[in-house]
């Protein structure tokens, strides 16, 4: 399974074994809804220095986020590519905030 559905995400959201990548500029990150304990980086910028910001534990549950799931996708399917273990949240921030916010 390539996507985490809004309520898998609230079972998890808290444990600090997992990564919780949001891949929106930092100005939508700043504004816009947001889901608990994620790191923002920007698509453009996490293509580049991904291993920077997840490590090399290709294991650990990776969840990319955005507004709805096309840039989420993109950084999830480029991290599997490489061997993690990543997973986009459906419905994006918006999605999430609507269902526990």
């Amino acid at each position: 399974m390539v996507d985490i559905t809004a309520e898998q995400f609230k079972e998890i959201e808290d444990d600090p074994n997992i990564i919780i990548i949001d891949v929106r500029t930092s100005n939508e990150y700043a504004t816009l809804l947001r889901v608990p304990n994620s790191i923002n980086c920007e698509i453009s910028t996490f293509l580049i220095k991904y291993r920077e910001i997840v490590g090399d534990d290709k294991d650990r549950l990776i969840v990319t986020v955005c507004n709805a799931g096309n840039r989420s996708g993109e950084a999830a399917r480029f991290l599997r590519d490489q061997g993690y273990n990543a997973k986009v949240l459906l419905g994006g921030a918006y999605g999430y905030n609507r269902k526990f916010k």
